[in-house]
């Protein structure tokens, strides 16, 4: 499998297509992290809008979480049910990213177990190796974060609340405050604390799904990996899949779908999606796409079994 990137331009000058209408272009299913489908997923639709129609998968939210559906497996489950609602036939292709690439294995498990077709399954940068900051590391993070303007100093309050709540088993507790404080209308104050705490259960449920047993997947995953020092090429994946290419990506966990980085990131997505359409299903590309896949060379990519 041939990955060219080009970073010149942020779209990716390895290929040449012709506009092709979005809505006749193969779908994407798309598994977010655990702060769900946000902005910094938009940019990344965005930037594969010419070569797939990504379809954003939806988890079951804090008041189903609450109610039971706290698990990996739940939000494999829903995301299945979608999947199956807009593509109901044909190879399916999917991408996760963070939390999203732990879901996309357990949808893929499913998949293959009814005898779908998974075509493409990209993983943007989710680490099997359950690995937890230190308190330093995240501290220096989220300095770094707030600089930048990638985070609030009242955002990182609301999920340290969150954290907190969560850590003696008092979620559902605050969950009610809020609805009470509310009563239906708008706050961005607690509407964060109630995204901060949707995100943190979902996190524990990944941190669940590390240690639960999983078989091998009989495919190919491709893993877009950011820089982490002292940590396995494949970040845990090898033992998952029948065999994992490792494409190195510019940025951090954090900001791998965001600009600058998403320049870089974005052709080398594309590309790999771009590799795994048959003429039948992109029939739009132009006759010098083999060409011009040929002539360039390809990214430091490293297979691992």
């Amino acid at each position: 499998m041939n990955l060219q990137p080009s970073i010149d331009t942020g779209r990716g000058a390895g290929f040449s297509l012709l506009h092709t209408p979005e809505a006749s272009l193969p779908l994407l299913f798309l598994l977010p992290g655990s702060l769900g489908y946000g902005a910094s997923l938009t940019a990344l639709t965005a930037s594969l809008r010419e070569v797939a129609r990504v379809v954003p998968v939806r988890y079951p939210d804090l008041g189903m979480i609450l109610k039971g559906q706290n698990s990996v497996s739940d939000m494999a489950a829903a995301a299945v049910e979608q999947i199956s609602r807009a593509q109901p036939h044909g190879h399916v292709r999917l991408l996760g990213h963070s939390l999203g690439g732990a879901v996309a294995f357990d949808v893929a498990t499913r998949l293959l177990a009814a005898e779908r077709s998974v075509k493409f399954f990209g993983i943007l940068d989710t680490s099997l190796m359950g690995e937890r900051s230190s308190s330093w590391e995240t501290v220096t993070r989220t300095i770094h974060r707030i600089r930048n303007n990638r985070v609030t100093a009242s955002r990182m309050a609301c999920r340290a609340l969150a954290k907190a709540t969560t850590a003696i088993g008092r979620e559902a507790d605050l969950a009610r405050i809020v609805d009470r404080r509310t009563k239906g209308q708008f706050n961005v104050t607690y509407f964060r604390i109630g995204q901060e705490l949707q995100e943190v259960l979902r996190a524990k449920a990944y941190f669940r799904w590390l240690v639960q047993p999983r078989s091998v997947l009989p495919i190919t995953a491709i893993l877009f990996r950011c820089d982490r020092k002292k940590m396995p090429q494949a970040l845990g994946w090898n033992h998952a899949f029948a065999q994992v290419d490792v494409v190195p990506s510019a940025g951090s966990h954090t900001d791998l779908v965001m600009q600058p980085h998403l320049a870089v990131n974005g052709p080398l997505i594309t590309n790999a999606v771009l590799q795994t359409y048959s003429p039948d299903e992109f029939p739009t590309r132009k006759a010098g796409y083999s060409r011009d896949c040929a002539s360039n060379p390809e990214p430091d990519r490293t297979s691992v079994q």
